[in-house]
């Protein structure tokens, strides 16, 4: 596969991950169904919480319309901040790193000495969805998310009944239509999202929970979805990650790169 190729795959992944609208929940006090409220409160405290993550070690298989390339990445974290992933498809050579911030996103070709700076507003113009840090942020963290929720409502939401030994929420917006299945630990195991308006649909699994200090956390993601048609699988397995350790972030130096177009790279 060419590094152009995976240069494009690798940025597309960043867009799925980002590719709907979301806040993080807290639990109002307001007038919805005490059963639901009490369910979230109990997801709430099983979801790992931390300051700091750092992913030294993961594997990730990528599939877009069946061009397919596995790497090695690393990734590190600092809640409400930042995200730096390191892309190492040889033995530990850094081919790729992107940076996203709560602004912006960069993509840096590391070979190529191309840097691709994506503005959030992008994804909404290109892929009819809108994005921000936090939906992204709580994806990879196993967080509960609820779409389109200003301040922490549940005015949109819904218990469904059990399936399948799952406690199964429901939210609805003008946008999407979200489940998200809980299991008997009170962990979530899988979000789907269903776009209404933008082709956009999306599956995403956790499994493999093993305690990393006081924390449990997912050691397997697999994201199946589906963005204008283009069908997109993404394994990711998780074998070293430690939290609550300060990280160092090490931005690159811009100036040593010349702008990449992204749309260019992007209908290649």
């Amino acid at each position: 596969m060419t590094r152009k190729l995976q240069t494009g795959l690798i940025i597309l992944v960043v867009v799925l991950l980002s590719a709907c609208k979301s806040k993080q929940m807290l639990v109002p006090h307001s007038t919805v169904d005490r059963k639901l409220k009490e369910q979230v409160e109990r997801v709430q405290k099983a979801q790992p919480m931390f300051k700091y993550a750092n992913v030294s070690k993961m594997s990730a298989s990528i599939d877009v319309s069946g061009r397919r390339f596995s790497t090695q990445i690393t990734c590190k974290m600092r809640t409400d901040s930042a995200i730096h992933v390191s892309i190492q498809p040889f033995l530990g050579f850094e081919m790729f790193k992107i940076e996203i911030s709560k602004d912006s996103i960069l993509a840096f070709d590391k070979v190529n000495k191309k840097l691709y700076a994506i503005d959030f507003d992008y994804f909404k113009s290109r892929f009819g969805v809108d994005i921000e840090f936090n939906q992204m942020q709580a994806m990879l963290s196993n967080h509960l998310l609820l779409l389109g929720s200003d301040n922490g409502s549940l005015a949109n939401c819904k218990q469904l009944e059990p399936e399948n030994g799952y406690a199964i929420i429901e939210n609805t917006t003008a946008d999407f239509i979200q489940k998200i299945f809980i299991n008997a630990a009170d962990r979530i195991e899988k979000t789907q999202i269903n776009g209404t308006k933008a082709d956009f649909n999306m599956l995403v699994n956790y499994s493999g929970y093993t305690a990393v200090g006081a924390i449990m956390f997912p050691g397997a993601i697999n994201i199946d979805a589906s963005v204008k048609n283009k069908p997109i699988k993404l394994d990711f397995k998780i074998s070293k990650v430690v939290f609550d350790v300060p990280v160092t972030f090490n931005s690159m130096d811009r100036s040593k790169y010349s702008p990449g177009d992204l749309n260019q790279l992007m209908n290649k």
